[in-house]
């Protein structure tokens, strides 16, 4: 038995990384899919790819800073497969820049999809899930960022801040209603967004983009970066029958960097 059948799933920023191996593991689990991102230029390939899930999966392009786009995919999961059982709000941005130089457009950009998209995703999902009356679960994808800071990332981690702060008082909000509500603190995840932060990094420092990487991972307790698989275990935990007790948690996934 599949652990997720007929279960009905949002994940954001589901074209490549994390989003992707998180969509691929509710579909393997028998979930339908409703798979959003801005980045539609890769939806042809995952066509492809996913096509022992025909039927099971749907694509949008959702730019999540806007709030009709949000509203266009709530009521599509809902006209194509009825309800909501999980969301998985995985979208976002980051930045690499000295403080000094960052700019009122940055912060917007950021905080706009970070924080604004990630928690009307949320509000307006959790309408319908109430609506519905049977409960659920919401995953916000944060950061370990968000925990403590970081140099050369702080609207990034400013943002993340705001999503582990939220999914607390939404968790306590939403409880009488069965609703969820966590979030996943990653540390650093092999994936574009780390290729092109660690680009950036080594431009700021002046150094060898493969000697900052290396020296990065040896900072990890694990000795790896995570890998999007890492991640997405997490969230199914969270969403499975095995996590329903746990609501208002901040999970971190980071082999050990928020402690090191």
């Amino acid at each position: 038995m599949k652990k997720f059948n007929g279960k009905n799933v949002i994940v954001t920023g589901a074209a490549q990384g994390v989003g992707k191996e998180t969509s691929l593991k509710f579909l393997e689990e028998g979930a339908n899919v409703l798979m959003a991102d801005i980045n539609s230029s890769k939806f042809e390939d995952l066509k492809a790819e996913l096509s022992n899930y025909a039927g099971q999966f749907h694509l949008m392009k959702i730019d999540i800073s806007k709030q009709e786009d949000i509203s266009m995919m709530i009521a599509e999961i809902i006209n194509k497969w009825g309800s909501i059982d999980f969301v998985i709000n995985n979208a976002s941005v980051s930045l690499t820049k000295s403080m000094m130089e960052i700019t009122a457009e940055d912060w917007d950009r950021v905080l706009n999809i970070n924080v604004k998209g990630t928690f009307f995703i949320m509000l307006e999902a959790a309408k319908k899930m109430i609506e519905a009356g049977k409960g659920g679960s919401i995953v916000n994808v944060s950061s370990i960022a968000g925990l403590n800071g970081r140099p050369l990332f702080l609207p990034y981690a400013a943002s993340k801040a705001a999503v582990i702060n939220f999914t607390k008082s939404a968790a306590l909000e939403f409880a009488k209603s069965g609703i969820r509500v966590n979030s996943i603190a990653p540390g650093t995840i092999d994936t574009t967004m780390w290729e092109k932060c660690s680009e950036d990094l080594s431009k700021i420092n002046d150094c060898n983009r493969e000697e900052l990487i290396d020296g990065w991972v040896k900072r990890i307790p694990l000795k790896r970066l995570a890998q999007p698989a890492d991640i997405a275990n997490s969230i199914l935990f969270l969403c499975s029958k095995e996590g329903e007790y746990i609501t208002g948690q901040t999970i971190n996934v980071c082999g050990g960097l928020s402690i090191a």
